[in-house]
């Protein structure tokens, strides 16, 4: 080999060299991220904020994907643990907690009392208004609970007509339902406990709930009065997929999270475990369209 030849080999190997070692060293620094990449640098700096300032957690009574052990005091839910992955795959080792009701969530958001709203909430043009979400978790849809027996005969959308309807206030349900000038009334509940509690009891003919909430509330408590009607067929925009709420301006932590949840919905032992563990299914993994 002539000595151009072999100086443009030891030029290339230099390169090669020199690519290796700058590409590796957010790896060797470990400065969080997937894999210790910190790599989510877009420019605004919120990724990397929380990764040095922690990150604050924004979640609602809503058993049984966020809320407080009454025994243990800790936070607990599908939610909660889909989020204690996410922020150890990010290596964000500081995280706090807070807990308010629901509607309560994208105003604290907004107004900087949290970083993300993490008790999964459906996309709609009324959110996004106001704040971004991360990619897909899992997915859920609406359905109808009744009294058990369904003594009011209560079946489809139309139905509700004429009813007393609970829904929990700032949901996607209370939207869609509160443009409704046939239903006799509307009541709000702050916690699904005391929506199923009073469907229970006879004070209100019907709810209209998340469908995997009201499954694992009734197998939850065996013997309770209530079942979900048969025969109902949910609007197209009652589905959806569980989303989380950032604040528009973190795009770079919008970005972390969502890297995070991709890679956790890939691995066995991430959220489709834990989706089991909750009671649910390899289904609420993707979204199967309701066809008309």
């Amino acid at each position: 080999m002539s000595m151009r030849g072999r100086m443009r080999g030891w030029l290339y190997a230099l390169l090669a060299g020199l690519f290796l070692v700058t590409t590796s060293l957010p790896v060797l620094a470990g400065v969080g991220g997937i894999g210790g990449i910190s790599s989510f640098t877009g420019g605004d700096g919120s990724f990397k904020r929380v990764l040095r300032e922690g990150i604050v957690i924004g979640i609602a009574d809503d058993y049984t994907f966020t809320y407080q052990d009454t025994k243990t005091k800790e936070m607990d839910g599908l939610d909660v643990r889909i989020f204690r992955m996410i922020t150890k795959l990010l290596g964000i080792e500081k995280v706090s907690w807070q807990i308010v009701q629901f509607d309560a969530m994208i105003p604290g958001l907004v107004a900087k009392r949290w970083d993300v709203a993490a008790d999964n909430i459906h996309e709609n043009p009324k959110r996004l208004a106001v704040i971004d979400f991360t990619t897909p978790a899992y997915w859920y849809g609406s359905t109808l609970a009744v009294h058990k027996g369904n003594p009011k005969n209560i079946h489809t959308a139309a139905d509700l007509a004429g009813k007393v309807v609970g829904v929990v206030r700032g949901s996607f349900n209370h939207t869609f339902l509160e443009k409704r000038t046939d239903i006799k009334e509307l009541k709000l509940y702050t916690t699904n406990e005391s929506e199923f509690a009073d469907l229970a009891a006879g004070r209100i003919d019907v709810t209209m709930e998340d469908d995997i909430k009201v499954g694992l509330f009734i197998k939850q408590h065996p013997g309770v009065p209530m079942e979900m009607a048969t025969g109902y067929a949910p609007a197209l925009e009652e589905y959806g997929y569980a989303r989380y709420g950032i604040r528009k301006s973190d795009i770079d932590l919008n970005h972390a999270i969502s890297r995070a949840i991709d890679e956790l919905r890939g691995k066995r032992d991430g959220i489709p475990k834990i989706l089991e563990e909750g009671g649910l299914s390899l289904r609420n993994m993707w979204y199967w369209p309701v066809v008309k």
